[in-house]
């Protein structure tokens, strides 16, 4: 349990930082507050996407290991 917390800490965080970013910069350019505007997203989105990951991350796993246990048969 302890992995899967801090897995999905970091890889929330460096999704959630690469693609607020990313967002930002399709909605914003690189306006005056794009660095502020990309900050405020990214506080957004970081709590929601581990969330999220947290979450759906253990049945993914499983049906990813089941589909390619089929694959190998």
């Amino acid at each position: 349990m302890k992995i899967h917390f801090i897995f999905t800490a970091a890889f929330s965080f460096l999704m959630s930082f690469l693609l607020s970013a990313w967002v930002t910069y399709v909605n914003l350019g690189l306006s005056d507050t794009f660095i502020a505007s990309w900050m405020k997203a990214f506080a957004n989105a970081w709590p929601a996407a581990f969330v999220v990951a947290f979450t759906v991350a253990p049945p993914i796993r499983t049906w990813v290991l089941k589909l390619l246990s089929k694959e190998s048969v």
